[in-house]
């Protein structure tokens, strides 16, 4: 599944939930429904601002953007991550000011069933995200992300719900707390690997030497003497110098550094490879 459907049906299935969670709290006033219909609103927001960035992540390089348009779902996910600690912030000051208060919550039949509804289908949507690929793009681990965080706050919601229903009606607001800590978290976390994508942050070394061994590998090539790496967005741009065997014509360069440049470009971290040529006597070409 492609990463722009599945941003595209979480948001189908946030709007369904939010929906449900709405009318429900107007046919019983419970606050408890009402956290959780404005966290499915967040959710709705998040998902405009992913399918957007997704969307633009797809366009093909133009003259304004000559290297592609990646970076837009690295800032989409940026997005989502101030999106998450707006969402703690406000889990945890409505749990303190209902613990100040000493508000009791108004919880009934249709309170649990619409919470347990939401957990049963975000943890359906958990598990079929979780089978996906680790490198499916940060609006998918930023989907990924927003899923884990909406299971952990349903869960801590129900169990809020069956204590308070049995006479500790405190516990839906002390066990809102520990979440709102955690998606904060999570939010810190995105927007750290959202950041590496964005400032042009060098690969690990693991890739950096498999990126030099594909290099090395290439028939005619004596060494490979410098090799540089950037993210853009969220693919690598290389640029990388080799050694021209003794007495290279310069056609004989230029299939070289094609080659080398093909080689790299079959690494799936890589977007765009840049070959200099060196014939190892202090002069170099590109």
């Amino acid at each position: 599944m492609h990463a722009s459907r599945v941003v595209l049906l979480t948001f189908a299935l946030n709007a369904a939930l939010c929906v449900a969670h709405f009318a429900v709290f107007f046919a019983t006033g419970s606050q408890l429904v009402l956290a959780q219909g404005a966290d499915s609103l967040m959710d709705l927001a998040v998902g405009v601002v992913l399918l957007v960035s997704v969307r633009v992540a797809m366009q093909p390089r133009d003259d304004n953007h000559p290297f592609g348009h990646q970076r837009a779902e690295p800032i989409g996910a940026l997005v989502t991550a101030v999106l998450a600690f707006v969402l703690a912030i406000e889990v945890a000051r409505s749990a303190i000011g209902n613990l100040v208060a000493g508000t009791p919550p108004q919880l009934d039949a249709a309170v649990g069933g619409v919470l347990g509804t939401k957990l049963v289908v975000k943890v359906i949507w958990l598990l079929l995200a979780l089978r996906r690929r680790s490198g499916d793009g940060q609006a998918v681990a930023a989907t990924r992300l927003d899923t884990l965080s909406d299971v952990l706050t349903c869960s801590s919601s129900l169990v809020g719900f069956g204590l308070a229903r049995a006479g500790h009606p405190s516990f839906d607001s002390w066990l809102a707390l520990p979440v709102a800590a955690w998606i904060a978290r999570a939010g810190f976390s995105l927007a750290r690997e959202s950041l590496r994508y964005l400032m042009g942050e060098a690969p690990s070394d693991e890739v950096r030497t498999r990126l030099l061994a594909a290099a090395s590998a290439v028939p005619g090539v004596r060494a490979v003497p410098k090799l540089r790496a950037h993210f853009v967005g969220q693919t690598l741009h290389v640029e990388v110098t080799i050694l021209l065997p003794s007495g290279a014509s310069a056609v004989q360069g230029h299939d070289l550094a094609l080659d080398v440049q093909a080689a790299l470009e079959r690494d799936p971290l890589v977007g765009e490879v840049f070959v200099h040529l060196d014939t190892g006597e202090g002069k170099d070409g590109s």
